[in-house]
């Protein structure tokens, strides 16, 4: 799915270890700081009822009918708690796989009359094949996609419904791109936000934070190398949103890997994005990539950051 870090493969059983030695984060130590208890809350348990949602229609592949129900129920969680809501329909075609394929990327809008516009954004998409899965066996069967999908847009849907009840000074904008995993190969991947990078019309922002892969017990998300080097002063933002927060051990100030992620479409078109993920995840393109691996605080931990940061955009 991504580039794999230097020395990933020889580091990753020490690296999980460590993430192990790590406690998830819970909700009543989200709620004791003094900066946390003034912005609008953000519920993780009803996050995490959107990650297993999205996992009940099984893996969302483009072109199949558990993707297109997986569409219906992102657009009619969304509608009632959003200002502005579409769909950015295309095809792209696969020739190797003999493959024409309707594309839809999800945008909707909270107070877009705001003076600054930040767009989040997730994939919404599932891997067609478990090509990391330890059986080699199983390599060709579609992923479940709990953390790798489903996180990230379980995120974007709680915060649609904690904004529409406290609504921010800003705009914000919440994007959900298709076809971010069809792979095998990077030339066939980030595709929907490839897409909206190319034709943002008016959704087009001032800066934008790409999650992905923000759901697993443990969570550890360092500063993705593309982001720093690129944006600095975004990734200063949230990091600064997450000490505010006390969530300096989810959130700590290391680099440890580039990664190639609908942020990069996004940088190349002009538009300041970083991203936020937790690559550290023994179960990345395997069928083991289900709910149980996830974690209702960590949806909550980036949750809150997130609402940080949109909190002080003015």
């Amino acid at each position: 799915m991504r580039r794999r870090p230097l020395g990933y493969v020889a580091a990753l059983g020490l690296l999980i270890v460590l993430v192990g030695c790590h406690m998830a984060p819970h909700a009543s130590n989200a709620d004791s700081g003094p900066t946390a208890s003034a912005l609008p809350p953000f519920d993780g348990a009803e996050s995490f009822s959107y990650l297993t949602a999205q996992c009940a229609f099984g893996p969302r592949v483009p072109g199949t009918a558990a993707h297109d129900r997986c569409e219906q129920y992102i657009l009619d969680t969304l509608r009632p708690n959003v200002d502005k809501l579409t769909t950015q329909d295309f095809h792209w075609s696969d020739p190797a796989r003999n493959k024409r394929l309707n594309l839809s990327n999800i945008l909707a809008s909270i107070n877009p009359n705001g003076k600054k516009k930040i767009l989040l954004c997730a994939h919404w998409d599932t891997r067609p094949t478990a090509d990391e899965d330890f059986n080699p066996a199983n390599r060709s069967t579609p992923i479940p996609g709990a953390d790798d999908g489903a996180s990230g847009v379980a995120v974007l849907l709680e915060l649609a419904k904690q904004f529409h009840k406290a609504r921010p000074e800003c705009c914000v904008e919440l994007g959900f791109w298709d076809a971010e995993d069809w792979g095998p190969g990077d030339d066939k991947m980030y595709v929907g936000a490839t897409y909206f990078s190319q034709h943002p019309g008016e959704w087009r922002p001032d800066e934008a934070i790409l999650i992905d892969m923000i759901g697993q017990k443990g969570l550890i998300i360092p500063q993705e190398r593309t982001s720093l080097d690129k944006e600095p002063g975004l990734t200063e933002t949230v990091w600064d949103a997450a000490d505010a927060l006390g969530y300096q051990q989810y959130f700590p100030r290391r680099s440890d890997y580039t990664i190639t992620d609908d942020h990069d479409p996004m940088i190349d078109a002009g538009i300041p994005t970083i991203d936020l993920i937790d690559f550290n995840y023994a179960y990345w393109h395997t069928l083991d990539d289900t709910p149980d691996k996830c974690s209702a605080d960590s949806l909550q931990t980036v949750g809150r950051v997130l609402t940080k940061v949109v909190d002080d955009y003015h």
